[in-house]
């Protein structure tokens, strides 16, 4: 029988503590390894172009479940103005991304959060996002690119030139 001595039991004893902590390091650096999610985005089928240039960070777990983390609150005029939150998170599967949170989508002033979206399997030329119970085709190749973000003062004076609309 094999007697250890205090100093090797000790050593056990914090190896056996930080081991949890050193594999949850090591698999964040896994998922992350160097891939931007621009690069990851296309890898589920999803044009790279759906988050604006100011991702901080992004996380990935295995069953899909994503947090990605912006410089700030923001904005992209596509054919319709996508607000972005500076937390977004979602369950990304090939060809969708649902329970999205941290985007909305303007339409006649009102903003709506963007609950999931998804692309046709095989890849064609649309993109749909769905609010509440409605589905909205857009063309995908405005998502095909990363767009620089625009900030909310903006927003808001875009918005009440859509809605006063002075020229005659």
């Amino acid at each position: 029988m094999t007697v250890l001595s205090s100093s090797s039991r000790l050593l056990i004893f914090l190896f056996a503590l930080l081991l949890p902590s050193i594999a949850a390091s090591e698999s964040d650096a896994a998922l992350s390894n160097g891939t931007s999610i621009y690069d990851l985005l296309p890898q589920y089928g999803m044009p790279p172009g759906l988050l604006p240039d100011t991702v901080k960070s992004f996380s990935l777990e295995a069953n899909g479940r994503f947090s990605v983390e912006l410089d700030g609150s923001c904005y992209i005029d596509f054919d319709y103005p996508v607000s972005y939150e500076p937390s977004i998170s979602g369950v990304i599967k090939y060809g969708s991304i649902e329970d999205l949170q941290g985007v909305k989508v303007r339409r006649f002033l009102i903003w709506f959060d963007v609950d999931t979206i998804k692309v046709d399997l095989p890849p064609s030329q649309y993109i749909y996002f769905q609010v509440g119970w409605i589905t909205r085709k857009l063309g995908v190749q405005q998502f095909e690119t990363v767009h620089s973000c625009n900030g909310n003062k903006a927003l808001l004076h875009n918005g009440v030139e859509e809605l006063f609309d002075w020229s005659l």
